[in-house]
């Protein structure tokens, strides 16, 4: 459907939908699909929680090696984490083979869906999230290739990106 094999990264905040739409984004495209989390635990058999209980250093530092293992494969749609853009070597890595689209929710949105007490960075409420926001929101911006604002529809939302991705 697509024109290159080249990888869709999906970026943004926690819960803004990156993960539910990749999955529907890889039935759509015929494309494979790989959850950054999943693959960091699974690589290094250990839950991400127990790696923040570590220190968020060394849970970034597992994060950037495996973003530099799923920038070689091709024809990808990749869900990250949403801190990925902290660390300028992510997303150089990432960008080498991939399309960088920043899905942004509104965080109102996002805290109607989320369980604030299973995710790290959270662990001290929901403000955080929005402070989080204020230092991410510049980051993703600078590092996509496509903003799409998910504030419609799943089905919309995948539309958009599909349509984009075309013109690339």
């Amino acid at each position: 459907m697509l024109k290159s094999k080249k990888n869709i990264i999906l970026i943004g905040m926690m819960g803004c939908g990156k993960t539910t739409i990749a999955r529907l984004l890889k039935d759509q495209l015929k494309m494979n699909w790989i959850d950054m989390d999943i693959y960091i635990e699974d690589k290094y058999q250990m839950r991400i929680s127990e790696m923040f209980d570590i220190s968020e250093d060394y849970f970034r530092q597992k994060e950037t090696e495996c973003c530099l293992d799923v920038s070689k494969m091709e024809n990808m749609i990749i869900s990250t984490g949403g801190g990925v853009i902290e660390r300028c070597d992510n997303i150089k890595a990432l960008r080498q083979n991939g399309y960088i689209i920043y899905v942004d929710r509104p965080i109102p949105l996002i805290l109607e869906d989320i369980d604030t007490s299973s995710r790290p960075l959270l662990k001290d409420g929901a403000q955080r999230l929005y402070e989080l926001y204020q230092k991410r929101h510049p980051l993703y911006l600078k590092a996509c290739d496509y903003h799409v604002d998910n504030d419609g529809t799943l089905e919309e939302i995948c539309s958009k990106i599909i349509l984009k991705l075309k013109e690339l």
